[in-house]
């Protein structure tokens, strides 16, 4: 079937691509915010987790000093009674699980104690830990063991399976004295308390990490939709006002043309009523062309239209058999087989009578004119799940595949003397019903429409 219709205009993309932009930006964004949130809530986690740690290991460590009554040893380290008991505190201590070493320091920073007995007596010049805790401060530190840690003098003898450390510098006071009588410094190796920490690390990845992806697909949907509603109003924009414009210049033309119109089929009628000898068939051709220039005049005036039109319930299978009967003349001067087949059900829609009759002539027309000589036009009528489909097929040439999908578009047509209007009309109408029409073609096979309109009881 030829395609009476325009050419689609070029499709308009809006110069801000907001769909494209919020999507990078916005992943940029919720990552980096995720990331950045998930690396201070570990560091906070991990230091949280250390400070209460070491707190409850200064507690325990003082309480054991005081009841043991060892507590004197960093004032009176030559006192044999007293190094006793501070070795049998330190027994204890030593007894905590994951202990890997201890030293003990004086007021004065040299070590009173260790496991390392090659450090006893010494003093470390630079342990900046050392010198808080002599301060007064409870100083933790922790982390994977790394060969700069390895290297400091006082990690000497450390077992080389011990990955992950906890330093607790713990500042110790005699009873009712403000100032710091000495430092304990245990070295612990925590599996419990690493994996802990590495749990509540990936909870707290994992947890962002779904929370960003949560909140992305949220707002990519939001603003998708949002998208697509601005392109569609773009798109109804720019046709509205292409409409209004072809129908200032179809209400200029069609003035302007009517009237030597009239005049013509005016004088064919009279010459066919006062005269036999211009042969009665050429006066009706010449009307029969009137005719069908007034029907593009009245699609071009229509095109522009939107004003509300009286909807009636219409039997869709009787109009589209007067739309065949009305052809009839031409089937037969053209050898071709035309028919219509309708269901069982009735096929009724609320629609303008006029105008979908008109649709449906400009289909069966266009059907007429692609079709050969002795070929074949059906037409198709089918109620169907609320639904009713009007279906008109040809016999012609079909339509080539990269012609179809700019088959309704404005001023399109493959027709020598074609306007391009009458499918855009035709679905400009039908989508004012409600309904839908499509086109379904092969090369050399024929041509479908197809008409889809809400059915009425």
């Amino acid at each position: 079937m030829s395609a009476d219709t325009g050419a689609a205009p070029a499709h308009i993309e809006p110069v801000f691509n907001l769909l494209r932009r919020f999507g990078l930006a916005s992943l940029a964004v919720i990552v980096a915010i995720a990331v950045a949130t998930s690396v201070v809530l570990s560091d906070f986690v991990t230091e949280q987790f250390l400070r209460r740690e070491a707190r409850l290991t200064a507690d325990f460590v003082q309480q054991v000093l005081l009841t043991n009554e060892s507590i004197g040893f960093f004032e009176n380290s030559g006192d044999p009674d007293l190094a006793r008991r501070f070795a049998a505190s330190i027994d204890h201590l030593r007894s905590m699980a994951e202990v890997r070493r201890i030293n003990v320091y004086s007021r004065e920073g040299a070590v009173l104690w260790s496991d390392d007995t090659a450090i006893i007596g010494k003093r470390f010049n630079r342990n900046d830990e050392l010198e808080r805790a002599l301060g007064g401060e409870l100083v933790v530190e922790g982390g994977k063991m790394s060969a700069t840690q390895r290297a400091k003098a006082e990690h000497a003898g450390m077992s080389a399976q011990s990955v992950f450390y906890v330093e607790t510098y713990m500042p110790v006071r005699m009873t009712g004295r403000s100032e710091v009588s000495g430092v304990i410094e245990l070295y612990r190796a925590p599996e419990a308390l690493s994996a802990a920490i590495t749990q509540g690390h990936w909870r707290i990845w994992l947890s962002a990490g779904l929370g960003a992806l949560a909140l992305y697909l949220t707002l990519f949907w939001i603003v998708r939709s949002a998208d697509r509603r601005i392109r569609n109003q773009h798109e109804r924009l720019v046709k509205t006002e292409t409409m209004a414009a072809v129908g200032e210049l179809a209400a200029s033309v069609a003035h302007n043309i009517r009237n030597p119109l009239a005049s013509i089929r005016s004088s064919a009628e009279l010459a066919m009523a006062i005269s036999c000898s211009v042969p009665c068939e050429q006066m009706r051709d010449i009307m029969t062309s009137v005719d069908r220039i007034e029907l593009w005049l009245r699609d071009l005036v229509n095109l522009g239209h939107t004003d509300p039109l009286p909807y009636a319930k219409v039997d869709a299978a009787q109009l589209l058999r007067e739309c065949f009967e009305r052809g009839a003349d031409e089937f037969r001067r053209r050898g071709i087989d035309a028919r219509v087949e309708t269901g069982e059900l009735p096929a009724n829609v609320k629609v303008d009578r006029a105008l979908l009759g008109h649709v449906l002539h400009s289909i069966v027309n266009n059907a007429t004119e692609a079709t050969a000589p002795g070929g074949r036009v059906t037409g198709e009528v089918r109620a169907k799940g609320g639904r009713v489909e009007i279906r008109t097929a040809d016999s012609g040439c079909g339509i080539a595949p990269e012609n179809l999908s700019r088959l309704f578009g404005l001023f399109f047509t493959t027709k020598p003397r074609g306007l391009g209007i009458g499918l855009t009309l035709a679905r400009r109408a039908v989508e004012r019903f409600g309904g839908t029409i499509r086109a379904e073609s092969a090369v050399g096979i024929g041509t479908t429409m197809i008409i889809e309109l809400p059915g009425v009881s």
